[in-house]
């Protein structure tokens, strides 16, 4: 081919091209499901949160130290317990509940806490027993399928009246408890062997 007029050589040369930059990112959509998905995982823990705070308020956990409560109980077991407000608590003939160590019971033990079962509730008479061994509520015989068996309390004559505002506990394994009974026994005194119902912190949840 000949030269272009006017002589000159022609050169060819590629025209450059800029390449469009790619946009790189999420859609719309993708954007809104993250976001809606991090709310609801957000909601689900607070939700989780506020339950085991209402829980914890609410439940305590305590040990059993001693075979008393036996074969309710086991020595070494966990219990938990639900708490109640001081002064709140209304009893129950069978409840299973968690005191302070009451004056004159336990030497060397302050803050110490029981567990025992309430028996007779305020104002009730408690004898023992009648002829099967069986504790006496008002003069009708308590059952009591959960004390354990070959335990029965010893053959000591009580008949007492709960004072007012107070509560007569015992162990199921009444061989080995120290409670209510045996506390009479040793003092004969009413207001030993009793608890006050505010006293009561908390019934264990079986």
């Amino acid at each position: 081919m000949g030269a272009p007029a006017g002589g000159s050589a022609a050169s060819y040369a590629p025209i450059p091209t800029h390449a469009r930059k790619t946009k790189r990112g999420l859609s719309t959509g993708a954007i809104v499901g993250i976001v809606a998905g991090c709310l609801t995982l957000v909601l689900a823990v607070t939700v989780a949160a506020v339950a085991l705070a209402l829980s914890g308020n609410d439940t305590i956990r305590i040990k059993a130290t001693g075979v008393s409560m036996e074969p309710t109980i086991r020595e070494s077991q966990v219990v938990s317990a639900t708490k109640v407000t001081s002064g709140k608590y209304a009893p129950k003939h069978g409840d299973i509940v968690i005191f302070a160590v009451p004056t004159g019971w336990l030497a060397g033990a302050p803050g110490q806490m029981l567990m025992k079962r309430v028996i007779g509730l305020p104002g009730e008479r408690v004898s023992c027993c009648d002829p099967k061994g069986q504790w006496l509520i008002d003069g009708h015989p308590l059952a009591e399928p959960y004390v354990k068996a070959g335990s029965i309390s010893a053959a000591t004559p009580t008949d007492i009246l709960v004072p007012d505002g107070r509560l007569w506990v015992m162990g199921d394994n009444r061989a080995a408890s120290n409670d209510s009974f045996t506390r009479f026994r040793a003092t004969r005194d009413i207001g030993v062997a009793t608890i006050p119902v505010s006293a009561v912190s908390a019934v264990v949840k079986l």
